[in-house]
C-alpha cells in the first residue's frame, strides 16, 4: 500500500489554488467533498456525494468485504477481483493528469 498523501485544509478557492501549485505532492482540499477520503469520511455523512465519490465508496466497501472473508471462501477468483477492484482503486484516487 503506498504512503498516505499529505493532506492541506484552506476554505479559501485562490489560496488553495497557490497552494496546490507550491505543493504538488499534497493534497489541496479546499471545500469538504474535494478530499479523497470524502466517502469514506463519518464526519461528511450528511453531505451529498457526487456519483465518483459514491463509485469510490461502494469500491472500498466491496474490497472490505472481500478481504474480510477471504479466508472463509478460500476462492482464487474471489482473491483475483479483489487485486483488481483494488487497482481500480488506486487508479481512480489518482490525481487527473
Amino acid at each position: 500500500m503506498p504512503s498516505p498523501t499529505p493532506l492541506l485544509v484552506c476554505s479559501d478557492a485562490n489560496q488553495a489554488a497557490q497552494l496546490r501549485r507550491l505543493h504538488p505532492d499534497c493534497e489541496v482540499i479546499a471545500d469538504p467533498l474535494d478530499c479523497s477520503h470524502a466517502p469514506l469520511c463519518r464526519w461528511l455523512e450528511g453531505s451529498r456525494l457526487g456519483t465518483d465519490a459514491r463509485v469510490h465508496s461502494a469500491l472500498c466497501d466491496a474490497v472490505s468485504i472481500l478481504d474480510r472473508t477471504r479466508h472463509a471462501f478460500r476462492s482464487r477468483e474471489l482473491g483475483q477481483l479483489r487485486r483488481r477492484l483494488e487497482l481500480l482503486l488506486v487508479e481512480l484516487s489518482a490525481p487527473p493528469e
